[in-house]
C-alpha cells in the first residue's frame, strides 16, 4: 500500500514528535508499505534524517523549504498537492489537520492521529469537524483514552466512525558500544532523564532530587545549563547536563543508567507551550522500557494507557511530589533485585505491546494489507 504521511512539521528537529513521525514511517516500511513523509524542511538537510534518528532507508522523505511565516500553510498545501506521490497514494495518514483535509478531496481513505485537541471554536477545531464528516474519513487514532473521550464528546461527526486509542511507541534501542566521556562517579547509582527542558516535564524534580541525594549521580540528556535558567536553582555538583543528543546516540546513555526517571509535574508544557498533562503519552517512558530500564514515572492518564495496569513495569509517584520521587529512588537504590526484575518486565511489555511495528499495524487497522 502507498501511504502518504502528512506532517507539515519541520523534519529533522530536536522535538520528540519528530522522532515519532520518522519512526512511524520506518515501521510502515518494515510492514512492506511504500511510505513517503511530507514535511517542512527542518534544522538540517533531509538526507541526514536516517542517520540522525537511526532508522532504515525503507521510506522516502520530501520536504518543503521553510517559506515566509504568513504564507507557511497555503504554500505548503499547494506544494503538497502537486507532489506526484500524493495522486498515487492509497492512504493519507498524519497529524496535520489542514493537510489531511486538503488531501481528503482526492477521495482516498484518511486517518488522523491526534496528540492534542484544538481549542473549541477555533479554525482548526472547525476544520477538524469537517474532516471527520468526510465520507472517506477512515478512523481517528488518539494517543490516550482521555484524548479519545474529548474528541468523541466534541465532534458529533465522529458518531459511528472508529476512534481508537493507540499510545505512542518506541523503536528498539540499539545500545551499541559507543564510548562516552562519562562524568558519573564509580560506584554511585546513576539516575537518568532524557527529554526536552520544558516546565513540568520532570527537570525540576531531577534538580530537587539531586540536592536531596548527594551520594547518587543524576543525568539530564537533552538540556544544557542555559535551558535550566527558569528553574531558579543552581545545579548541584552531582547533576550532570549532557545537552541535546541525536536520537541514534541515546543507546549509549541508556546503557549507563541504573534507573530512568520521568517525574512529570501536575502541569506539563509541551513544545507548543500548551498544558498537556491529561493527554500526554510519554515517549521517554516507552524508550526506557525498550532499553530494559527500571523506571520511576508520575502517574498520569497516558502512563496508565501505556502500562495497562501492569504494576511490575515502573514505580508510579504522584505528579509534582518531590518527596515521593526521592523515596522511590531510595527504594530502587536499596534493591538491585527489584531493579533487575522491573527492567526485565519493562522490556517484556515493550516487546509485547509497544514496538513501532505493532503500533503501525494498530493504526492501519485489521483490514490493511501488509
Amino acid at each position: 500500500m502507498k501511504i502518504a504521511y502528512l506532517a507539515r512539521r519541520p523534519i529533522p528537529s530536536v522535538h520528540a514528535h519528530a522522532v515519532q513521525i520518522v519512526k512511524m514511517c520506518e515501521a510502515f516500511g518494515q510492514l512492506g508499505h511504500d511510505a513517503v513523509l511530507f514535511a517542512n524542511r527542518g534544522d538540517a538537510d533531509p538526507s541526514s534524517i536516517f542517520e540522525r534518528y537511526g532508522v532504515a532507508r525503507n521510506f522516502r522523505v520530501e520536504t518543503h523549504p521553510k517559506p515566509m511565516k504568513w504564507l507557511k500553510k497555503p504554500r505548503f498545501l499547494m506544494w503538497l498537492l502537486r507532489r506526484p506521490f500524493i495522486r498515487q497514494a492509497d492512504l493519507f495518514f498524519g497529524r496535520d489537520i489542514a493537510s489531511l483535509y486538503a488531501a481528503s478531496f482526492l477521495g482516498k481513505p484518511v486517518i488522523y492521529e491526534a496528540h492534542a485537541i484544538p481549542p473549541a471554536g477555533s479554525f482548526r477545531w472547525k476544520l477538524l469537524g469537517r474532516l471527520f464528516a468526510r465520507k472517506n474519513f477512515a478512523r481517528l487514532v488518539c494517543v490516550t483514552s482521555t484524548l479519545a473521550d474529548l474528541h468523541r464528546r466534541q465532534f458529533p461527526a465522529l458518531r459511528g466512525k472508529p476512534a481508537i486509542v493507540v499510545p505512542n511507541a518506541a523503536a528498539d534501542i540499539p545500545m551499541g558500544a559507543q564510548q562516552l566521556d562519562w562524568p558519573g562517579r564509580a560506584g554511585a547509582l546513576q539516575v537518568g532523564f532524557v527529554g526536552r527542558p520544558f516546565p513540568g516535564k520532570g527537570i525540576e524534580m531531577m534538580v530537587d532530587a539531586a540536592f536531596r541525594l548527594p551520594d547518587i549521580d543524576f543525568h539530564i540528556v537533552g538540556a544544557e545549563a542555559a535551558d535550566l535558567a527558569w528553574t531558579d536553582a543552581p545545579a548541584p555538583s552531582n547533576l550532570h547536563l549532557h545537552g541535546y543528543r541525536k536520537h541514534g546516540e541515546l543507546g549509549a546513555y541508556y546503557r549507563r543508567f541504573d534507573i530512568a526517571a520521568a517525574p512529570y509535574g501536575a502541569k506539563v508544557m509541551n513544545a507548543s507551550r500548551v498544558e498537556s498533562a491529561a493527554i500526554t503519552s510519554p515517549l521517554k517512558l516507552l524508550e526506557y522500557m525498550a532499553a530494559g530500564l527500571p523506571s520511576i514515572v508520575s502517574e498520569m492518564p497516558g502512563v496508565r494507557d501505556i502500562l495497562g495496569g501492569d504494576t511490575d513495569v515502573a514505580l508510579l509517584v504522584p505528579p509534582s511530589d518531590g518527596q515521593a520521587f526521592v523515596a522511590a529512588i531510595e527504594r530502587l537504590a536499596d534493591d538491585p533485585a527489584l531493579r533487575r526484575k522491573m527492567g526485565q518486565a519493562a522490556r517484556a511489555r515493550f516487546l509485547a505491546h509497544h514496538t513501532m511495528v505493532a503500533r503501525a499495524r494498530a493504526v492501519l487497522g485489521p483490514d490493511s494489507k501488509t
